[in-house]
């Protein structure tokens, strides 16, 4: 039991912080996109598009911490529409990607700017959402 609570612990924690990173990358993703897309009128470098697959990464990680909360030590979100954010926001940074892959005209900067401004307004939701108080 006790390495469920230190588990539960570290994993709140964890959420907690990633959740907010999540928050802070979403709205730096938004700002560069405009910049490289509206003002620079720029294409998608191979570095942002690392960039973008990383943050797809740590949706994936942050979502994976919530599951393992969920599911492994039963602990639940004060609302269980966080689940559908979580699963938001895993689901909308590569739906952005395949957009912006498999887009005919140049440039596609454009999907990046809605796919960062929806990841940092599901994690404001999410947040909302997740803890009471």
């Amino acid at each position: 039991m006790m390495i469920s609570v230190e588990l539960y612990l570290f994993l709140r924690q964890a959420h907690y912080f990633v959740s907010r990173g999540m928050l802070l990358i979403g709205l730096i993703g938004f700002v560069v996109a405009i910049y490289i897309g509206l003002i620079r009128h720029g294409d998608v470098t191979p570095w942002f598009r690392r960039a973008v697959y990383a943050v797809a990464a740590l949706t994936v990680v942050e979502a994976s911490m919530g599951a393992l909360m969920y599911f492994g030590i039963n602990a639940r979100p004060h609302d269980e529409v966080h689940l559908i954010y979580g699963l938001g926001a895993i689901l909308s940074l590569p739906f952005f990607i395949f957009v912006e892959k498999t887009a005919t005209k140049r440039p596609a900067m454009g999907s990046y700017i809605w796919g960062f401004a929806l990841i940092a307004a599901i994690t404001v939701r999410s947040i909302m959402t997740g803890a009471a108080g």
